[in-house]
């Protein structure tokens, strides 16, 4: 339930995140291309195990606000105190982005702060010889162009 003023029933301002999640975890598809397996993190603090996006979310859930995203950094986030919730969306998918923020906007309030980190990995496991644009499939373009231009013009809209 949400009051007046973006504020959901627990009186807190809402931050949404857009790709938290989405590069970096111990056994994600990037820490896989970088490092060539998954890696363990079970020594490190629960707080550190995120990248950028996971950081930027932290940061606003320790700062009072109700923060909107994935499993493992929603634990993250209320294991330090936080609030929040997972809502999940294709950057690409104008349906998609209107039913993540109507049910933001339904369950949280309206945001007040929207940070996009939104990230891709397409082209990056390419050999060298590959990496020239002539080389890289209309398909891959069209997944870092969704990402990067129509991915925060559907969520500014």
């Amino acid at each position: 339930m949400t009051e007046a003023g973006g504020r959901n029933s627990k009186g807190k301002p809402v931050a949404v995140v857009i790709g938290a999640t989405s590069k970096w975890q111990s056994d994600g598809r990037n820490t896989r291309l970088a490092h060539g397996k998954a890696l363990d993190d079970s020594d490190l603090p629960v707080g550190v195990r995120w990248g950028v996006g996971g950081a930027v979310a932290q940061k606003f859930a320790r700062e009072g606000f109700f923060e909107a995203n994935a499993s493992g950094l929603a634990a993250a986030i209320r294991d330090q105190g936080g609030d929040g919730m997972i809502v999940e969306l294709d950057v690409s998918r104008q349906e998609s982005v209107a039913a993540a923020f109507a049910a933001i906007r339904r369950d949280a309030g309206d945001p007040q702060v929207v940070v996009y980190n939104a990230g891709y990995l397409e082209g990056r496991d390419l050999p060298p010889e590959k990496e020239l644009l002539e080389h890289i499939p209309v398909e891959m373009f069209d997944t870092a162009h969704h990402i990067a231009s129509r991915g925060p013009f559907l969520v500014a809209k």
